[in-house]
């Protein structure tokens, strides 16, 4: 009988993972990926056949984690600039929280090795919030811009905000409010 799986396992080898493709980026090697991780390739392996199957079950675990943080409640009775502005919190905590899987994600979203199936797997995740921040934007953004503002300004701005504050932390408050800010006066029709 095969002896079952360990999460533990599995999981140091995602670390390992996100941790080497946010410094070397997808062509890191998975013997690296594997003795960071302190296993065998061969372990590797078995837990995930390819090395592309590696990266999209981490792509997909990042992506996941980065949206279960932007759907936990929000209050009902705010106005819809201060439920983006709490969005723009969320997003902008979640980067400085995890600041080694944001850079590996962003090498991932650039990377040909993540597939189709999951980017798409990823995109209905995060349908539910994406509704949500089209709704903060409608009324106040032209509606033909709604979708360019969510896909590039915001997640770019929220990236330029969190390297910002990283490099003067004791600027935190002051840039995590012009950030937003700068998107909300921006996206105003």
């Amino acid at each position: 009988m095969a002896r079952p799986l360990s999460e533990e396992k599995r999981q140091a080898l995602l670390d390992a993972a996100a941790e080497l493709v946010a410094s070397l980026g997808t062509g890191a090697s998975t013997a690296k990926i594997a003795r960071a991780a302190g296993v065998s390739e061969g372990t590797l392996f078995t837990y995930f056949p390819t090395k592309d199957d590696l990266l999209n079950q981490l792509f997909v675990a990042i992506e996941t984690d980065l949206t279960e943080t932007m759907l936990a409640p929000y209050p009902a009775d705010v106005s819809d600039r201060e439920r983006l502005c709490m969005v723009w919190n969320r997003l902008i905590d979640w980067g400085l929280a995890h600041a080694t899987a944001r850079k590996a994600l962003r090498q991932l979203k650039v990377s040909g090795r993540v597939t189709a199936e999951s980017r798409n797997r990823c995109h209905a995740m995060q349908r539910d919030a994406r509704t949500m921040v089209e709704a903060c934007l409608a009324g106040h953004a032209a509606p033909d811009r709604i979708g360019f503002y969510i896909d590039t300004i915001l997640f770019d701005l929220a990236d330029i905000s969190i390297n910002a504050i990283t490099a003067r932390p004791e600027e935190s408050a002051t840039i995590r409010q012009a950030g937003f800010d700068l998107f909300w006066k921006g996206s105003a029709a």
